[in-house]
């Protein structure tokens, strides 16, 4: 840089110009290169959205292939007493439904104590259990109380760190002794019913825990009291009588999840039907997606005449061998169901390319011949549907191996080339910009010299020309 902007200081030549404008001049060389690579970056960045958009397709044409969405099942009710939804193995069918109750948790209470902090008694074993009431237990825990922890507080604290499935808590009554112990399930049913038995050791052989305490759920008595029973719910579907430990009812009805909030006065009815709606949503996604296909590839296979513009891949081979391999995919008949192509369910191809539903006719394939469209798009036994015709072609197309992947891998192999053929030529033009350089200095070390002797001979010439004076 140096150099460069002292260059013409000795010859008074603007040199460091001159050398400036060869540089300019040299880099020019490099100009086709950098369009024919712009060009590849460009083109290779449409493959790679088109071979995306493709993409999207193909997943959207997968999901059509799967059997399960057309044995999909919808519930319908106007009750306000539950809820119900379907799972993949349900039945369609209409079915009457009462519910005599709600199942309910069970909720023990102690008698009053003046303080939640206050010791009672000197500790001792508490041993709390879940269980049918009839003997029968689930769980079982035994909780070690030391005499500092034996107050209220100590107390929930110790039941609710053993996590059995019984929350401990403190209400307050207002009354003169009004710090009360509860105990609840954290379940419902009478699976889940608590008793509550303590060992203790006092010296005078008092048992103040136990006074406070103890409760046996099969004899429904001891100390603590009972203020909500533990039940189960209790609900009829078509006449027949069931019973539930909670108010999530499974497989009372095949397939069907119930869901109780209220009890009912009357029979209610609860509808489960096929989830055409799920299909057709489907549907109109594989639409979209395909109309997204068909956007784009428009757009860059397009010529404008007004603005003589043209889209990435006009002319392009590879674009149009992709296009015309995915319309004849969708226009492939299937044989064997009572449908053998998208137009007889109403969704065909436009003129312009596009795709568009027919609604109409949608709905009455679906409502009326589901099993058809199921045939139609996602097959039967070992016979293909559209789905698997479609998915297998848009794997060769925009596939990891597919013939985008493949036009891509070109590109990038010329562009890498381009790479290295720009590399040489900018050392190419590096070294000849550094030899211009050279002979600069070289020319301008030359004229300096050369200024100097014809200064030193004027001004020789010029005292002689006095002293002759």
């Amino acid at each position: 840089m140096a150099v460069t902007s002292s260059l013409g200081i000795g010859s008074g030549l603007d040199l460091s110009s001159l050398l400036d404008g060869l540089k300019s001049a040299e880099q020019q060389r490099l100009v086709p290169l950098q369009t024919r690579a712009s060009s590849y970056n460009t083109k290779l960045s449409a493959y790679g959205t088109l071979q995306s958009t493709l993409s999207s397709f193909q997943s959207a044409a997968e999901t059509l292939g799967d059997p399960a969405l057309f044995q999909g099942v919808k519930t319908s009710s106007d009750s306000e007493s539950f809820t119900a939804s379907a799972g993949s193995d349900a039945a369609p069918g209409s079915y009457s439904l009462e519910v005599g109750q709600l199942a309910r948790r069970q909720s023990l209470v102690s008698d009053g104590q003046v303080s939640t902090d206050d010791t009672i008694g000197s500790g001792g074993k508490i041993t709390l259990s879940l269980g049918d009431g009839a003997g029968n237990s689930s769980a079982s825990v035994d909780i070690e109380l030391a005499a500092g922890d034996s107050s209220l507080s100590g107390i929930r604290d110790a039941i609710n760190a053993a996590d059995i499935g019984i929350s401990a808590s403190i209400v307050n009554d207002g009354s003169d002794t009004p710090y009360r112990l509860v105990l609840s399930s954290d379940a419902t049913g009478t699976d889940s019913q608590i008793s509550v038995s303590v060992a203790e050791s006092n010296d005078d052989g008092s048992t103040p825990l136990g006074d406070l305490l103890a409760y046996d759920s099969d004899a429904a008595s001891g100390a603590m009291q009972q203020s909500v029973a533990a039940r189960n719910a209790k609900l009829s579907v078509n006449g027949i009588a069931i019973s539930s430990q909670s108010n999530t009812v499974e497989e009372a009805i095949q397939g069907v999840t119930l869901t109780l909030t209220g009890e009912t006065t009357e029979p209610q009815t609860l509808t489960a039907s096929r989830d055409t709606g799920t299909v057709k949503s489907a549907l109109q996604k594989f639409v979209s997606a395909y109309n997204r296909v068909n956007t784009l590839s428009d757009n860059l296979t397009a010529f404008d005449s007004e603005s003589n513009s043209q889209g990435v891949l006009l002319g392009d081979s590879t674009a149009r061998t992709a296009e015309a391999r995915v319309r004849s995919a969708l226009n492939t008949p299937i044989a064997g169901g009572a449908f053998s192509g998208l137009a007889e369910i109403g969704i065909s191809l436009q003129r312009d390319g596009t795709m568009e539903i027919d609604e109409e006719a949608l709905d009455d394939a679906l409502a009326n011949n589901l099993a058809g469209v199921s045939q139609l798009l996602a097959g039967s036994g070992e016979t293909d549907g559209l789905s698997q015709v479609l998915v297998s072609t848009l794997e060769t197309v925009a596939g990891d191996e597919g013939l985008l992947q493949s036009a891509s891998d070109g590109v990038r192999t010329r562009i890498d080339g381009l790479s290295d053929r720009m590399e040489r030529e900018q050392e190419s033009i590096d070294a000849t910009i550094a030899r211009y350089q050279k002979q600069f200095v070289q020319l301008d070390s030359i004229m300096a010299q050369l200024n100097s002797t014809s200064n030193y001979l004027t001004q020789q010439f010029e005292s002689l020309s006095k002293q002759n004076d």
